[in-house]
């Protein structure tokens, strides 16, 4: 049994090589949720660990925009990507990519979006959020834009009307501003949104758990792709102390680990795309999702 497994591990490890173009390195997109640095800190030591374990070389893709991320998968230009719930249903749509693996972050399959606002602010509710500003991320992001939408449409507030829209495109920025006072509240990721708790920043509301990031396969990664990611990063911390170790020293937004995934996970955050953008919403441009007002 040993023997065939490492056979197994030989052939994943050969199919990887010989179908990588030119025996370039394997391209690993991630969308640019944070700033460039902050993101070279999260996920290069994820990029160190993949190389060790799948024999490949692999190297960190971050694309500007959420919808580069998707049309590089979608073409070829990076194998796999890690993207948010919505940008994976529009790469999943567009071109059939297809989650892999998906975060445990902190153990758990989902996360949540957060509305934060300054301490000092009087406000109690949504609804109170009437003539203000709000701070969003990108257009194409589920816990900087989807998830706090819908939370302001739920409380009665149409955003672009009631509320002015202001993109900010990463969350930390869009965080800052209200510590700031350019804005008056914004929407994040929980974990993005936790650190500012201590900056002056509270939770004034939060989403319904919604499915953990997924790693997504592009319809042109080399043969044995899915295979290797599987393994390296399911299979083996399961039954290696060593490495999951190794893991738990990462950023907290991947030291949990990874769990196989689907794309019926994904149906629920589908739904709520298209209730908010509309039918046409997987072609639309990004630029094209935003909810009016000024942007930075």
């Amino acid at each position: 049994m040993r023997v065939a497994r490492i056979f197994e591990a030989l052939v994943m490890s050969l199919a990887l090589a010989t179908s990588a173009r030119g025996g370039e390195p394997l391209r690993f997109g991630v969308v640019s949720f944070y700033n460039p640095h902050l993101m070279y800190l999260k996920y290069q030591p994820l990029m160190d660990y993949l190389n060790q374990q799948t024999g490949m070389q692999w190297e960190l893709a971050i694309s500007p925009t959420y919808d580069e991320a998707v049309q590089d998968l979608c073409a070829g230009r990076t194998a796999v990507a890690y993207l948010g719930p919505v940008t994976y249903v529009r790469a999943h749509e567009l071109c059939g990519a297809v989650p892999v693996v998906r975060l445990q972050t902190r153990g758990a399959p989902s996360y949540r979006s957060v509305i934060l606002v300054r301490q000092d602010n009087p406000i109690r509710s949504l609804k109170e959020l009437a003539g203000s500003r709000f701070a969003f991320g990108a257009p194409l992001s589920t816990s900087s834009h989807l998830l706090p939408r819908l939370m302001l449409l739920e409380a009665g507030l149409v955003p672009g009307r009631d509320v002015e829209c202001r993109y900010y495109w990463h969350h930390e920025r869009a965080a800052k501003a209200v510590v700031s006072g350019e804005v008056q509240a914004c929407g994040v990721r929980d974990l993005a949104g936790e650190k500012f708790l201590r900056s002056g920043l509270r939770v004034l509301a939060q989403s319904e758990p919604i499915p953990n990031f997924p790693i997504a396969l592009g319809p042109k990664s080399p043969p044995g792709t899915q295979e290797s990611i599987v393994r390296a990063l399911v299979t083996v911390p399961a039954q290696d102390r060593s490495v999951q170790a190794l893991m738990a020293s990462w950023d907290e937004e991947l030291a949990g680990g990874f769990a196989v995934s689907t794309d019926a996970e994904f149906s629920g955050i589908r739904a709520m795309a298209a209730r908010l953008f509309g039918p046409l919403w997987i072609t639309t441009p990004e630029e094209g999702l935003r909810c009016g007002g000024g942007d930075r």
